[in-house]
């Protein structure tokens, strides 16, 4: 099978030779990695694979991986049909002269199929891929020196000229998002941005209440809190009943549907990092350690004082919320905490008539959006036992190409998708990108069957595997918004409304946040035991605050001294080394 359109894009990217410039911020996922690992094993030296050439004088990938085996370790997946002989594959293994041969694990015990073999001291394949439910931070592999540490290869233009190339189109740093606390780096990379992912617990309100009860769209928390109390005081649904749901959502630290405490609690100090820590200028502390916090539950608290919120909130499940909003005679409540779209049991013009709600303005006007940057995070790996690390890596380098990237997630250029000036659609001026603000890039012929259906397929790897494309990608789309039918009409007017959405809270980000902060093996251990001692401490106490069984006044100081006891400083302390490390 011939793939000579891919390949010579390909083998183009690969002879990129453009330099790696900036640093930004970093992702916390690939943290807790240790600096024990041996840096003597760093994989590139001066004298690699920059100094081979072709006769042209330009650096030719196949004068390292030509003839070369790589065996590569990687997630099953039920939908794709043969690793060995997808077209990825394929294209890859003609365009370089290697030969791929790819060992599939189980999704549901991938990592300990591979910690077994590291732990045995079993030869480990050439390469892992990470894709699926095999989520598992790997930083142990590193601590136990199983991983390649790659960090001159991602400096080198011959080795990762694509990597490189996205670093600079993008502005974003994807070497400095993956190195570790040793300063070494260990993890290919995967990015496929969105900036819908970088906003979350956004909060939506049925617009039809409001202009029932004639009120405006609140800005400030004191204008949040009294259009609550009037809707649970009135029977917007008239249905006899006094069951209006103004807000709501389930259980403090369930990570489901709290982002109502979240959303709240943004209008007095950032509380979206998933360990509320906060930073402000350079100086790492934690959210709930500062009297910001404080007269944040004392807002909160009047909503369960006032039964605005039930009490059941605090200990109620993601799935008994659902009941509740879902329920057949409670057609609407008012603000709710997910995208209108993706509500079940609701009609679609109910939710069209859903806006979103802008973060909240606190006393000091403080109103921050639920942010969280997104960037690059761990693809893969090439493994200690792989005796052609620069083939393995220029594999990889490959894979992050724009076309296969694009291709591994959204399936084969040509058949499943195609770069919108080959579109094979006559009707062109009847499409614009997913967020109209936006260039059309690409149009995907039938995404929602591909990504989500159960075709078994050989086009595509589905995400299992490394790769690097922007929101040019995601945000660029074809959407169709003309000929559309009635419910079709529906679905992009809601659509249009949770882009805008996002579009507008990025305004609403704090300046600083705890992007990346890389722990040593050792520091791991020492506060692991402290934060969750702490975590558990701290959703024990809120809820004791909200509920009123504590004092915010007579109870805080004792609440700020078990803080002290359980060990919140020495936290800190690690966390802002962490930090200062990278930053």
């Amino acid at each position: 099978m011939k793939h000579k359109k891919l390949i010579a894009l390909l083998l183009a990217g690969s002879m990129a030779v453009s330099m790696l410039a900036g640093c930004g911020s970093n992702k916390e996922e690939n943290s807790q990695a240790s600096s024990s690992a041996e840096s003597s094993t760093s994989a590139a030296s001066s004298d690699s694979a920059a100094s081979e050439s072709s006769d042209s004088g330009e650096f030719d990938p196949r004068s390292i991986t030509e003839g070369v085996t790589l065996t590569i370790a990687i997630t099953e997946n039920a939908r794709v049909e043969d690793y060995n002989t997808n077209e990825t594959t394929l294209a890859i293994e003609e365009a370089l002269g290697v030969n791929l041969e790819f060992i599939t694990y189980p999704a549901a015990d991938f990592f300990e199929k591979i910690n077994v073999m590291i732990m045995s001291g079993d030869e480990l394949p050439d390469m892992i891929f990470k894709g699926g439910s095999s989520s598992t931070d790997w930083s142990s592999w590193i601590a136990e020196g199983a991983l390649l540490p790659l960090t001159d290869y991602y400096s080198d233009p011959n080795l990762a000229s694509n990597i490189i190339a996205f670093s600079e189109e993008s502005g974003i740093d994807v070497a400095g998002s993956l190195t570790m606390a040793d300063g070494e780096i260990y993890y290919l990379p995967t990015y496929g941005h969105s900036p819908n992912s970088e906003v979350y617990g956004r909060l939506w309100y049925y617009e039809p209440w409001l202009e029932e009860i004639g009120m405006d769209v609140p800005t400030t928390i004191d204008e949040f809190y009294e259009v609550c109390k009037v809707i649970t005081e009135t029977d917007l649904n008239g249905n006899g009943k006094k069951d209006e749901i103004a807000f709501g959502g389930d259980a403090l630290g369930s990570g489901q549907t709290d982002y109502w405490f979240n959303c709240l609690m943004c209008a007095f100090v950032y509380a979206w990092d998933k360990e509320y820590r906060i930073i402000e200028d350079g100086v790492v502390n934690y959210a709930y350690n500062t009297e910001e916090w404080r007269e944040g539950l004392r807002y909160i608290k009047k909503f369960f004082d006032d039964g605005i919120i039930p009490k059941e909130t605090l200990t109620q499940s993601k799935n008994q919320w659902y009941a509740q909003i879902c329920a057949e005679e409670q057609t609407v409540w008012c603000f709710g905490d997910w995208e209108p779209y993706n509500t079940t049991n609701k009609p679609y013009e109910w939710c069209v008539d859903n806006d979103c709600l802008m973060p909240l303005a606190g006393p000091d006007g403080t109103a921050y959006a639920m942010y969280r940057p997104g960037m690059p995070g761990l693809g893969g790996a090439i493994t200690i036992d792989c005796e052609n690390p620069e083939a393995a890596f220029l594999v990889a380098n490959m894979f992050c190409s724009e076309e296969l990237s694009i291709s591994k997630r959204f399936g084969q250029r040509g058949v499943d998708w195609d770069y919108w000036d080959e579109a094979k659609v006559e009707d062109k001026e009847n499409y614009a990108a997913y967020d109209p603000s936006k260039e059309i890039y690409i149009i995907c012929y039938n995404d929602g069957e591909f990504w989500s259906g159960t075709e078994i397929q050989n086009r595509s790897f589905l995400g299992y595997a490394p790769g690097l494309y922007g929101d040019n990608v995601f945000s660029g789309r074809a959407t169709k918004i003309k000929g559309l039918t009635e419910d079709e009409q529906y679905v992009l007017d809601a659509q249009n409304e949770v882009i805008a959405a996002y579009n507008a809270l990025h305004e609403y980000a704090p300046e600083q946040v705890i992007d990346y902060a890389p722990l040593t093996t050792e520091e791991t251990e020492q506060i692991a035991e402290i934060k969750s001692s702490i975590k558990s401490y701290m959703l024990e106490m809120t809820g004791a605050f909200l509920a009123g069984n504590k004092d915010l006044d007579a109870d805080w100081d004792s609440y700020l001294a078990e803080l002290k006891k359980i060990g919140i400083d020495e936290i800190i302390e690690v966390y802002q080394t962490a930090y200062d490390r990278v930053h």
